[in-house]
Formats: C-alpha cells, sequence, structure tokens
C-alpha cells in the first residue's frame, strides 16, 4: 500500500524517487519479530486492549529499526517519511499502516511525540555514528533508542511520572546493552560497534576479536563484564514494579525477567556470542518472572 503522491507535510508533490510507504514491511510482518525478543512483548494475561496498545507501540518500535537498520535505500530519507507521520499521528491522519494502527493507542494513553520522536533520532544517529567512546556515551544512546520504550508503556498503564520513569530508564538500558552484547558479530558487519571503546581497550580487544568465529578469552572477559553490568542495573530498576497496578507488574515483571534469563543465557554460553546463539530460555523466563511478580523486583 503506497503513500498518496503529495507530500506527507504540506501539498507539494514529492519526488519521483521518494520513498514511500511500499518501501516499508507490513504490520504482520513487523509483529512477527516479537518472537525473536528476549522478553514476552504483551503477555496473553493481559486484557486485549492492553494487548493492542502494546502490539501497536511494538509495531512501530520495530519498523523505526527496520527503517534504521536494514531497509534498501536511503535510510534517511526514509526515517524523514516516518517523522512526517508520525506528526500525523497526533492529527489522526497518519498513512503508514503500523503508524495508523498506533494512532488510537497515542491518542487513549496519551504518549507525547517527544517520547516517540527519539526512536527516530536514534536511528539516525546510527546513520552517522557508527561507535562510541565510552560508557556514558552508549547510555545516552539508549536514552533514544531504549529508555523510550519504556516510557511509552508507563503511559500505556497510567504511571508515567519521573520517579518510575527513571527505574524504566535502567531496565531499558539495561535490556539495550544486553542486546548489543548478542549482537556483536550482526553489528560489526554492518560497521557498528556498540561496545564501548574504552571498555574495548581495558580488555585488548580489536575488531579482529569481534569478527571472529568463536568470543577469545579477552572477549569473553569483555563480554561478562558488560553483562553484569547490565545486570546490575536491571536489579536497580526492578524496584518499579512494585510501583505499578497489577497490570503494570505483569508487563515489567516479564521485561526484567527476560533481561535476567539472557543474562542466565550468556553465562551458560560461557559469554561467547560469537560462537553461540545466545538466547534466554522459556523455563528460566517463566521462573524469574513468577518470582519478580512475587516479589515485586525485591532481590
Amino acid at each position: 500500500m503506497s503513500l498518496p503522491d503529495h507530500a506527507l507535510s504540506g501539498d507539494d508533490p514529492e519526488p519521483p524517487d521518494a520513498p514511500r510507504s511500499a518501501d516499508l514491511p507490513r504490520g504482520e510482518a513487523v509483529l512477527a519479530r516479537m518472537r525473536t525478543e528476549n522478553f514476552p512483548v504483551a503477555s496473553r494475561m493481559l486484557p486485549q486492549g492492553v494487548r493492542e496498545h502494546l502490539h501497536a507501540l511494538y509495531g512501530y518500535f520495530r519498523l523505526i529499526d527496520y527503517a534504521g537498520d536494514e531497509a534498501p535505500g536511503p535510510r534517511a530519507e526514509l526515517l524523514d517519511l516516518l517523522e512526517n507521520d508520525l506528526k500525523r499521528v497526533y492529527q489522526g491522519t497518519a498513512r503508514v499502516p503500523v503508524l495508523q494502527a498506533l494512532t488510537p493507542t497515542v491518542a487513549e494513553c496519551g504518549i507525547p511525540f517527544e517520547v516517540l520522536v527519539k526512536l527516530i533520532e536514534a536511528n539516525r544517529r546510527d546513520q552517522r555514528v557508527l561507535r562510541c567512546e565510552t560508557f556514558d556515551e552508549l547510555m545516552d544512546y539508549c536514552a533514544l533508542s531504549a529508555d523510550p520504550v519504556g516510557e511509552s508503556v508507563l503511559h500505556v498503564f497510567g504511571r508515567a511520572e519521573p520517579a518510575l520513569v527513571a527505574m524504566s530508564n535502567r531496565i531499558c538500558s539495561a535490556l539495550q546493552v544486553l542486546e548489543h552484547c548478542q549482537d556483536i558479530g550482526e553489528d560489526l558487519r554492518q560497521g557498528r560497534v556498540y561496545l564501548p571503546a574504552e571498555d574495548l581497550r581495558r580488555f585488548g580487544c580489536t575488531d579482529e576479536d569481534l569478527a571472529a568465529d568463536r568470543a577469545s578469552t579477552r572477549l569473553r572477559g569483555l563480554v561478562r563484564f558488560e553483562v553484569r553490568r547490565a545486570r546490575r542495573m536491571l536489579d536497580s530498576g526492578a524496584p518499579l514494579i512494585s510501583q505499578l497496578p497489577n497490570l503494570g507488574r505483569i508487563a515489567v515483571s516479564g521485561y526484567v525477567a527476560g533481561g535476567r534469563a539472557t543474562a542466565a543465557a550468556f553465562a551458560r554460553a560461557d559469554f561467547d556470542p560469537l560462537g553461540v546463539d545466545v538466547r534466554p530460555s522459556k523455563a528460566r523466563t517463566f521462573a524469574e518472572w513468577a518470582r519478580l511478580y512475587v516479589l515485586g523486583g525485591s532481590r
């Protein structure tokens, strides 16, 4: 399904080679990616209305990632198209199907444009910044690429309060760090290295280590360091669970559980994401989920 032939903002015609919604995957294909996530995106224990909101948000987040990471052609222009259509979401006139599905969620949950547009800014950054020097720089990136996800979810449950958003940010940044550790080889093939350069130097790792078929001893040491740091961040944000209503508690417990189960999967793989497909087991995720739900994030 293509966009009309006039611009997304204003009435001027688009250039003939401008990207259109036909360049984007359909909503069903985007939502199918949920099965590959480290955590349950929208538990069947949640009511249908809440699950629809979470699905709509996930579809948006994944579509933006596709535009910045996988789409053929001019990705910057595709991101511009999506930002223009995100503005239309707030007018009820979105044209991209995935953003049309997002429209009722934004309206009913009051999710600000300034939160959702950060994902687009993160993917623009990916087009021009291929490495980060320090962990603080990585956290600045996560503030755009990961933290708005949790803040949006808190809006779904009506609890996007500053103190709770701060805890959510720690959870989301931790999940992002774990994903970067899983995807070291894939990221390098795209010319990107998310692991901080200062940490690579500390452990004596080079691009050759990142490109190998199996992780060297020094790279395993680095991955262990990053995974344990992410686990501490997860633990520091987990008390958020006890501050949420029951439905929010179910959802966020699942996200933290997926992170903890992923950290455990790294340990089982001897911290080698190059030679092993590091994925959390369903049994470990469920056990962590139940524990977190009952204890409210307490250790």
